[in-house]
């Protein structure tokens, strides 16, 4: 009797990890702007999934800006780096499968978060996701580069 409580525990414990680390997503993403096209980098992720993600933005010979969804902009010297992190928190639950496709996004629920680089493409501060192309489960942030500069994106979500 105690050898089959020993292995039930076992068996338990096994199946907690499988399903606890099969829920974890690791992401590594990298572009780059240069001074005749600056890059939109957009962070998504399905709001059952928490997201925290490092960023670093490297310059070469000549200064970058980056702007910022709030209006908010930050001029980078040459040859430098700058580095921010970005937490999108579990903000709700998913029932049902679906996915989500755009130029902005590409989640799925094998795929809950997802970092996109757009090129020559610029925002204007406060701008807003079209309704067509987003949907109310998902979550984004979003900046933009401006000038000649490397672009990484390093990060976990967990979908729990």
């Amino acid at each position: 009797m105690k050898k089959l409580y020993v292995l039930l525990v076992l068996i338990v414990l096994i199946a907690t990890q499988i399903a606890i680390l099969s829920s974890i997503y690791p992401i590594s993403e990298r572009g780059s702007s240069d001074a005749s096209e600056p890059v939109t980098v957009f962070i998504s992720k399905m709001n059952y999934a928490s997201l925290r993600v490092k960023v670093d933005v490297t310059t070469w010979l000549d200064p970058a800006v980056l702007l910022f969804s709030n209006g908010t902009q930050i001029e980078i010297p040459a040859s430098s780096t700058y580095t921010f992190s970005v937490v999108m928190p579990h903000n709700g639950f998913s029932f049902g499968s679906y996915n989500t496709q755009s130029r902005f996004m590409n989640l799925s629920d094998d795929h809950p978060i997802n970092v996109e680089f757009l090129s020559n493409y610029t925002l204007n501060p406060y701008w807003e996701l079209p309704s067509n192309e987003y949907v109310s489960s998902d979550s984004m942030y979003w900046f933009t580069v401006q000038g000649q500069a490397n672009i990484a994106v390093m990060g976990i979500g967990a979908g729990f």
